[in-house]
């Protein structure tokens, strides 16, 4: 009771009903995660809330069941207690992003910002209720008249040796129009938002969403007319949507966000970028070639439950010889020393995963290496031996911390042993 008592009514009488009521009111955000919650009863009938969670790390918004308000939130870190904060940023060049959902706000700082897109997707929605509020401000326009208004005498002067150029007066005068040159600017970042929406990194579902939007709104602005800036200053004068409009611009201009909001990952799959991550720092520093997720195809006749290609997490290049690595977020390098059929089971099916991996590769003497998490860097050697073509595959099983403070130190022991 008072490990939740945030959460709930503070009324004990009530408890069971609060668990079933904070149950129902976070489904969606338990779903997110994929936790599986449920009231439950010991052996001696004291109740309690359960929660499961599943393959997914991140961080989701609790409601309170006294309240029904958002009154803190849930994380999911790894599995042996590794924090992956400081290593999330990292996998950006990796081509790796959580998940967000932006319907649910979280108060606290995610690790990672969320994707460009989202900030486009709200840029879209503001800039048509700004467009439908028709903005106006006064725009000096250079124009030429047939009556001196706020004229240039001195490009008159030049132009009216010409008998016909003696009625044409170059003016200046002010405009209150809404094609000025911070709607212009406006536009320049619509143009952004638009490229952002319509690119295969956006999901297709947020594309096919937005898509007869942004084709309507490019049809609407000239690209030639359009002007690039940096930062879009804020005036106290604006009207609150264009100020609105202008603060998500700045943050597409700053390739930045403000949205705080649900995020998840899989963690299996943050592991296997981690560990690609790891070995393209190791390749750099050796002069090798490094490919992640190659596929090798697999063709011929074949039943629909067959494989259509296999995919090795990395294979390492380098005049002919190569390392294939496979990533496995497992406890295996926890449980050095036990001996369990599950165990067992498991670690032969990973085995014969990087043998066929490795089957590709024409050398007698192969490499492979099968990466699980461990809380400090492990490195142990097993090989196979064929008695019929002397062939042979070497295969260290290594421990790797999942720890930003420790990247150096492992990469430079990858670099002894390989």
């Amino acid at each position: 009771m008072d490990k939740l008592k945030n959460l709930l009514s503070g009324d004990k009488r009530r408890f069971e009903r609060d668990i079933q009521k904070l149950i129902s009111l976070n489904r969606k955000a338990f779903d997110f995660l994929g936790i599986e919650a449920r009231g439950n009863y010991d052996d001696s009938f004291n109740y309690s809330l359960r929660l499961a969670s599943s393959e997914y790390s991140g961080v989701i918004p609790i409601r309170s069941a006294g309240s029904g308000l958002v009154s803190g939130y849930l994380k999911v870190t790894g599995r042996y207690g590794e924090e992956i904060d400081d290593i999330l940023p990292l996998l950006r060049d990796e081509n790796f992003t959580p998940e967000f959902d932006d319907s649910m706000p979280i108060s606290i700082d995610a690790a990672v910002a969320p994707p460009k897109y989202i900030e486009c997707a709200k840029y879209i929605d503001i800039y048509e209720q700004a467009e439908r509020f028709h903005w106006q401000k006064f725009s000096n326009r250079n124009l030429t008249q047939s009556r001196p208004r706020n004229t240039d005498w001195v490009r008159y002067s030049l132009d009216s040796f010409d008998p016909a150029n003696a009625l044409k007066y170059p003016n200046k005068i002010n405009l209150l129009t809404t094609d000025h040159i911070e709607w212009m600017v406006l536009q320049y970042v619509l143009d952004l938002a638009i490229s952002e929406l319509k690119s295969l990194k956006t999901p297709i579902s947020l594309r096919m969403h937005y898509a007869n939007d942004l084709k309507r709104l490019g049809r609407c602005y000239d690209k030639g007319a359009i002007i690039p800036a940096d930062h879009i200053t804020i005036h106290s004068s604006d009207p609150m949507i264009i100020k609105e409009l202008k603060n998500i611009a700045n943050l597409i201009l700053a390739n930045s966000s403000d949205i705080r909001c649900a995020w998840r990952i899989d963690y299996s799959r943050f592991f296997e970028r981690y560990i690609q991550y790891l070995f393209t720092l190791l390749a750099h520093k050796r002069g090798t070639r490094i490919v992640n997720n190659p596929h090798y195809s697999i063709s011929g006749k074949k039943p629909a439950w067959a494989l259509k290609y296999l995919e090795p997490d990395i294979v390492m290049i380098k005049e002919g010889n190569q390392v294939i690595v496979d990533a496995k977020y497992k406890s295996h390098m926890y449980n050095w020393d036990s001996n369990s059929e599950e165990l067992h089971n498991t670690f032969q099916e990973d085995f014969h995963q990087v043998l066929a991996y490795s089957s590709f590769n024409t050398m007698q003497r192969k490499k492979t290496i099968i990466a699980y998490p461990y809380n400090e860097f492990r490195c142990y050697s097993t090989t196979a031996h064929s008695s019929l073509n002397e062939c042979e595959n070497v295969t260290y099983l290594m421990g790797i911390p999942i720890s930003k403070a420790m990247i150096p130190e492992v990469v430079d022991s990858l670099q002894e042993i390989i």
